[in-house]
C-alpha cells in the first residue's frame, strides 16, 4: 500500500544516517540500507482486511500481522542475492526486543543484529510521527520521550541515544 511504501522510504533514509552514526560502514551499511527499505516486504502476504484495518487488531489478526518478518525473510532469501541471508536476517529480526519480549524468536540484547536494532528504532519513530487513518502523528519531542522510555526494554539504549543525538543536533531533516 502507499503508506507502507513511503514509510519504507523514510525508514531507509533515517536508518542509513543512524547506521553511520553507530559506526556501520561498507557491506554492513549496505545490508542495513536494503533491510530498512524492505523490512515490511512480508506485509505483501497480509490480507488487506488486516493490513489496512483502521482500528485495533484482534488476537488472531495480530498473529497474522506478526508473521510479516518471517514472510519478509522468505521473500528476500528468494532473491538469490549474494547478501540475501544477511539482509533477510535483519528483516526477520526487526521486531525483536532488547529485553527479549519481541518476535518472532524472542532474541534479546546483542543476539539481535545491530542493523535490526537500528531498524526497530527508526520504524517506531516513523510510525509514531506520521499520520495514520486512526490517529494523527505525534510531535517529534513526544516520540523521542517514548523512545527514551523504551530504551533498555524494547529498544537498544545505545541506538536510542545515538538517534537522540542526531535529532538534537539537527543533522536529520525530518
Amino acid at each position: 500500500d502507499r503508506y507502507t511504501n513511503l514509510h519504507c522510504d523514510r525508514v531507509c533514509q533515517l536508518a542509513l544516517a543512524l547506521g553511520h552514526a553507530c559506526g556501520m560502514e561498507g557491506a554492513d551499511l549496505h545490508a542495513l540500507e536494503l533491510a530498512a527499505r524492505f523490512h515490511d516486504i512480508g506485509k505483501i502476504g497480509i490480507p488487506d482486511a488486516v493490513l489496512l484495518k483502521p482500528g485495533r487488531l484482534s488476537e488472531d489478526e495480530m498473529a497474522i500481522m506478526r508473521s510479516h518478518p518471517l514472510r519478509g525473510e522468505r521473500v528476500f532469501l528468494a532473491t538469490g542475492r549474494t547478501d540475501a541471508s544477511t539482509v533477510a536476517r535483519l528483516i526477520r529480526q526487526h521486531h525483536e526486543a532488547w529485553d527479549g519480549s519481541g518476535y518472532p524468536d524472542g532474541l534479546r540484547g546483542e543476539q539481535i543484529a545491530l542493523g535490526a536494532r537500528i531498524v526497530a528504532v527508526i520504524d517506531g519513530f516513523d510510525a509514531m510521527t506520521t499520520d495514520r487513518p486512526y490517529r494523527a502523528g505525534l510531535p517529534i519531542a513526544r516520540v523521542m520521550d517514548i523512545l527514551a522510555s523504551e530504551a533498555g526494554a524494547r529498544l537498544d539504549p545505545m541506538v536510542v541515544a545515538r538517534f537522540a543525538q542526531l535529532i538534537d543536533s539537527g543533522q536529520l531533516a525530518y
